[in-house]
């Protein structure tokens, strides 16, 4: 028989692998390939960047040549980078100390992945449904390999029902706010800055324009995930103090609620920049919002219940997740954002999970799974 890890002992080896954003998820998939295999899964690569094969996501389906509805599990496998500081925690070793589980990913999200393909694996001959299992490469970089993956329809054959692992301390979640990324740019002409009237600042056209974004406001609040916001997040102008910028840039970060269109905010956003700024879209992630009343949510709140040891609250989360490249292609199908580690940890110094959250995670996926074929 084939040695099967723990889901804290999987975590503890996929912190192991470098896969910050840019490359490397391959070797960290190859492990949950031969797990997901051994269990009776067909399992397929993915590869999203043609010009570097080790930039890939994984799809394991228990089921391929039926039609059952099959419940999807899915999270991802890429990181964030280090930082500028220095770790007092190995961040690619999986330590363990005093029952929290150190590293890079170990809350974004590698500590989820192992969870949900451990409860997969361990479920899959007890299950009579269909189940899919998907590890995506690139989240960290605008999802690039779950819209990847959905553009491609038979990855998302039969899925009734989504649960992303994302890092929400166990707690399920119904959605989460859109993200729409737009940078701006200005042209002008250099001068010698003790001349400027030789020149055409190129700054001094964005401006205004930057000003007037950081008191953008979007009409609409949702009841539960509240209301869009608009940043300002960067601004660049010139090379050197003493000339005329003959370039200037800045980035805007829109966050939205299901109610708000992006194309009619970039139509607002483009009439307010007026011809002489540029515009482009560098992200462009819809809402996610599953009705907590849906009756596979309902169902799922009800499973969960016993582990909690209440009733879960109805909540969200202001990050996006893998769940927004599968909602345009699943418009209809209910989608749960629940994992084990704390949000607040992601992306941070010395991150880390919790091992009680790991073996939690992994009892509630079991849960989920055992109730979908009941």
């Amino acid at each position: 028989m084939t040695y099967a890890p723990s889901s804290v002992e999987l975590a503890q080896s996929l912190i192991g692998y470098n896969t910050i954003s840019g490359g490397n998820e391959r070797q960290a998939l190859e492990p949950l390939a031969r797990i997901l295999s051994d269990a009776g899964f067909s399992v397929v690569f993915d590869a999203y960047d043609p010009s570097d094969p080790q930039r890939c996501s994984l799809s394991a389906r228990l089921r391929p040549e039926s039609c059952l509805p099959a419940l999807c599990l899915c999270g991802h496998i890429d990181t964030v980078p280090l930082g500028a500081a220095e770790w007092r925690m190995p961040p690619f070793e999986g330590r363990i100390q005093n029952g929290l589980l150190y590293g890079r990913g170990s809350s974004d999200m590698k500590s989820g992945v192992a969870a949900m393909v451990c409860a997969a694996a361990q479920m899959a001959r007890h299950i009579r449904g269909d189940l899919v299992v998907q590890v995506y490469g690139g989240e960290e970089t605008g999802c690039e390999g779950s819209f990847h993956m959905a553009a491609q329809p038979q990855f998302l054959s039969n899925i009734a029902a989504v649960v992303v692992a994302e890092p929400t301390s166990c707690r399920p979640l119904c959605g989460h706010k859109g993200a729409l990324w737009l940078t701006c740019k200005t042209t002008g002409v250099t001068a010698h800055a003790s001349m400027p009237h030789k020149g055409d600042n190129a700054l001094a056209k964005l401006l205004p324009f930057a000003n007037a974004m950081c008191a953008f406001h979007l009409e609409g609040d949702h009841p539960q995930l509240g209301g869009g916001t608009c940043v300002v997040s960067t601004l660049h102008a010139g090379c050197n103090s003493n000339s005329v910028p003959d370039s200037a840039a800045m980035t805007i970060d829109i966050r939205t609620v299901p109610q708000h269109n992006h194309d009619e905010i970039r139509t607002a956003v483009a009439a307010m920049a007026g011809p002489d700024i540029s515009m482009t879209t560098t992200l462009d992630i819809p809402a996610v919002w599953t009705d907590p009343a849906h009756p596979w949510m309902s169902r799922a709140f009800d499973v969960l219940t016993p582990l909690l040891g209440h009733r879960p609250d109805v909540a969200t989360v202001q990050f996006f997740t893998d769940a927004a490249a599968l909602r345009p292609r699943l418009p209809d199908v209910p989608i749960m954002i629940l994992g084990p580690g704390d949000p607040s940890m992601a992306h941070q110094m010395d991150e880390y999970c919790a091992v009680e959250q790991i073996e939690l995670g992994t009892k509630m996926y079991s849960a989920l799974l055992t109730d979908w074929c009941a």
